[in-house]
């Protein structure tokens, strides 16, 4: 593979890694394990002190994490409202369900139309 192919390829592949970086970071987080105090041999620590197995997944807060080999992620599993009035409307956010409805400002009975929802 001559050079100049070499650096295109790699600079395609790095386009690709930064988009995909910048796209997963609206609904995930990557921590490395190493930076979390008083992470054991064979477990992750989550904020909140609880022990999980290494290649283990648990939910907590309305995300799935994954406690991996060097890291421990977590992506959000819930859809949030991005398109609607928001003049006339509020978000509302249900932590026992992990869901939001959108309703009047002024009725909170009456849903508002929602275009758009982002995971």
């Amino acid at each position: 593979m001559r050079l100049l192919d070499y650096k295109k390829a790699l600079l395609g592949s790095l386009l690709f890694l930064a988009t995909l970086v910048t796209t997963c970071n609206a609904v995930c987080s990557l921590e490395l394990r190493e930076g979390h105090p008083n992470q054991p041999p064979g477990d992750c620590v989550d904020s909140d002190g609880d022990k999980h197995p290494i290649n283990s997944y648990w939910v907590k807060d309305c995300k799935r994490c994954f406690c991996g080999e060097d890291t421990i992620s977590c992506c959000t599993q819930t859809a949030i409202p991005s398109r609607y009035d928001k003049e006339k409307c509020q978000q509302n956010f249900h932590p026992e369900n992990c869901t939001y409805t959108v309703v009047e400002k002024k009725n909170p009975g009456k849903p508002c139309l929602v275009e758009d929802w982002v995971l």
